[in-house]
């Protein structure tokens, strides 16, 4: 699992936010907004960290939330990464 090249993040006026580069530019119009969680997965993916890599920093960053859902919220947001070709397997 690794990010395209084509994405990159930046912090604009204090969002996160994901942008198209090369290629990808014309496939989507705009930026997509991190929320604080999306924020430590897109993190630790550019650490090439695996699932469980991710839900190690998951658990760092949001204690007191249990694995479970944890987990849901990684495969939804790993999914829309996906359905976008921002994550390539």
């Amino acid at each position: 699992m690794k990010l395209s090249e084509n994405f990159v993040l930046k912090n604009i006026a204090g969002e996160n936010v994901v942008m198209p580069v090369g290629d990808a530019v014309g496939k989507i119009n705009g930026m997509i907004k991190l929320n604080p969680s999306a924020k430590v997965i897109w993190n630790a993916l550019e650490e090439n960290k695996d699932v469980g890599g991710i839900l190690e920093e998951m658990k760092k960053n949001f204690q007191g939330v249990d694995d479970e859902t944890l987990k849901e919220d990684i495969n939804y947001f790993l999914n829309k990464l996906r359905e976008h070709e921002i994550l390539v397997d």
